[in-house]
């Protein structure tokens, strides 16, 4: 794929469904990795989680390209459900989104968290994102 045309919406109570779908599709190479590969509980949790209103839908080549969500709580904003599909990766998005998402931010942290050994991490990282803790599946990062 050459050079990938995308925008960015707000998100619609009927994307539930497709970005859930997408969520397993981006992440599945992941979530094997990690050996936790299990449809029914990560459907259930994107479905838990997803908020219309704090969620972002990137689009590109008419189709559903990933997405991303700030979900404030208590003393930081939470980045969530921040993916993207294979070929848009490496070209950009993914820093603009997440830059355009750390200025949307009040003052104040930004917190996430990503799986352990993703190479997410290193964008995370160039970000100012630190480390601040981790187990088996998840690494917790936080940007003051």
């Amino acid at each position: 794929m050459g050079t990938v045309e995308w925008s960015v919406r707000p998100a619609r109570p009927d994307d539930l469904e497709p970005l859930s779908d997408l969520k397993l599709e981006v992440l599945r190479p992941e979530f094997e990795r990690l050996g936790i590969w299990n449809p029914p509980r990560h459907r259930a949790r994107f479905e838990r989680e997803f908020t219309a209103h704090e969620t972002r839908v990137v689009e590109g080549d008419q189709r559903l390209l990933g997405c991303i969500a700030l979900h404030p709580e208590a003393d930081t904003t939470w980045l969530r459900h921040f993916y993207l599909v294979e070929e848009a990766r490496g070209r950009g998005i993914g820093t603009a989104l997440l830059s355009e998402a750390i200025a949307s931010v009040a003052p104040g942290s930004m917190t996430l968290d990503v799986l352990t050994g993703s190479r997410a991490v290193s964008l995370y990282e160039r970000a100012g994102f630190v480390e601040i803790g981790r187990d088996p599946v998840d690494t917790v990062m936080r940007r003051a």
